[in-house]
């Protein structure tokens, strides 16, 4: 009995040791209750919902508090995709994150999840936690957009509210350049962006540029950011030609039609120069294309548009080849440059001269034409001619030389065609046509061929209408008597 007392000993002490620990633990818990909150239920009329992917879930959430008053946290977390989903509470428009309860009360709160466009078809739980209360909420996934892309929208317009076309709508990402557009008539855009944040900037001549603020394009659905209003220039212009470019040939004037736009809010004389002329050429500006009057300066009231012709006048000996000048519209606070480029080129003109245009022949011979070409142009050489010869079917024809590979200007050239008819041909008129080509140009001559019998002929028919008058004069002697 004394060895089972003495075993007992420690037990009970030990016992007697860890008592007041265990009724010190209950106080510390209860003193940790007493400063909680009381249970906080969390109500949802619909916990479970089925969007697409790139929409928004929202889930009104009824916070009722069976405590006394407290403040509480908003928490919530997800596993997996869904915990890289923007999810957060909200009043109205505002984000929160604590709530104040009052005793016995409740109140709503919003929670907000916005699933990116290239989120997964399926279900995913978000589980809420507020004091001690708990909801799980689920948004189910039926349709993925992963790989297209979101599309911006915006109109731009003056601060009059009418629209503006043909501004151009630059897109940046962290300050790299992705894309661009313009707007239409109706000063609108859209344009198909990866997703991501974007700053768009809008620039138009005569309107200060302006810079939006950040926006974010979505997966699948169109970002419109509404109306940007660009404010108007004081003093702005338009300089344009409908052809910067022209050719012209040896010996012509050409003449440049320009428009300036006053696209500025004031009215503006605009002084007329150039630059980039050739010492011995001349220039002028002209209100009319046929008038010879030069003007130095033109008047543009504000939003009007008034045309002007610039006429170029070339030495007589004008070099061919590509001139470049620059017409400059000076104007109350800058300078307008306009590039304009004239191509000249040769002036190509072929001539024919032959001494006859018609030839007689008999039957069996042939007719030597000579034909000259000349290069009658001004500075074009004219190259690969080529006679050809269209004469009556059965006639034969040869050409010396058959082909002169070019003539300059003022050389010239002469053909030599021979032109046989055949032999048993009718004697009659006939036409030959030669025709000389080139790279250039071509031209034609006719000749007229006159095919007469043979002397032989000729000489058989004399001698049988003298033998048809000797036989005559036989006869009326013989008989004539009686």
């Amino acid at each position: 009995m004394k060895a089972k007392a003495s075993k007992l000993v420690p037990i009970l002490t030990l016992f007697l040791f860890l008592l007041p620990l265990f009724f010190l633990s209950l106080a510390l818990v209860a003193a940790q209750t007493e400063g909680v909150a009381k249970r906080v239920e969390i109500r949802c009329d619909f916990p479970a919902q089925m969007i697409e992917a790139g929409d928004t879930a929202t889930f009104e959430l009824l916070l009722v508090n069976h405590g006394d008053t407290a403040t509480y946290n908003l928490r919530w977390w997800a596993y997996r995709e869904a915990k890289n989903w923007d999810i957060k509470f909200k009043d109205s428009d505002k984000e929160v994150y604590k709530v104040l309860l009052p005793e016995d009360s409740s109140k709503t709160v919003t929670l907000a999840v916005e699933t990116p466009g290239d989120a997964k078809v399926g279900e995913s739980p978000i589980h809420v936690d507020i004091g001690d209360g708990r909801i799980t909420l689920y948004v189910k996934i039926t349709e993925t957009h992963k790989g297209e892309k979101g599309t911006l929208a915006l109109t731009v317009t003056d601060k009059d509210g009418d629209s503006i076309k043909g501004a151009t709508v630059s897109v940046y990402n962290r300050n790299k350049f992705v894309d661009y557009a313009k707007t239409t008539v109706e000063g609108k855009i859209e344009l198909e962006l990866g997703e991501g944040e974007y700053t768009a900037e809008i620039v138009k001549e005569g309107y200060h540029a302006k810079e939006t603020e950040d926006f974010k394009i979505r997966i699948g659905r169109t970002t419109d950011i509404g109306i940007v209003s660009l404010e108007q220039k004081e003093f702005y212009a338009e300089v344009t030609s409908k052809s910067p470019s022209k050719t012209a040939m040896v010996g012509e004037n050409p003449v440049y039609q320009l428009k300036i736009k006053n696209s500025g809010k004031a009215d503006d004389t605009y002084g007329l120069a150039i630059e980039g002329l050739p010492g011995d050429w001349y220039s002028r500006y002209k209100e009319t294309e046929e008038g010879k009057e030069d003007i130095s300066e033109l008047f543009v009231g504000s939003g009007e548009e008034k045309t002007l012709y610039l006429e170029f006048v070339p030495p007589y000996d004008v070099a061919i080849g590509e001139y470049n000048f620059t017409s400059v519209i000076q104007s109350s606070t800058g300078q307008y440059e306009l590039n304009l480029t004239l191509k000249v080129r040769g002036s190509y003109e072929l001539r024919l001269y032959s001494r006859r245009l018609s030839y007689e022949v008999k039957r069996g011979e042939n007719a030597s034409i000579a034909l000259t070409a000349s290069n009658a142009g001004k500075g074009g050489t004219i190259t690969n001619i080529k006679p050809e010869i269209s004469a009556p079917e059965g006639w034969t024809a040869t050409i010396s030389p058959k082909e002169v590979t070019s003539l300059k200007p003022g050389e010239s050239e002469t053909f030599t065609l021979k032109i046989t008819p055949p032999g048993d041909i009718t004697p009659s008129d006939y036409k030959v046509t030669v025709k000389i080509k080139s790279d250039q140009l071509e031209e034609e001559e006719d000749f007229r061929i006159i095919v007469a019998e043979s002397s032989n002929v000729a000489l058989y028919g004399t001698v049988i209408i003298v033998i048809v008058i000797l036989a005559l004069a036989f006869m009326f002697r013989k008989y004539g008597r009686r």
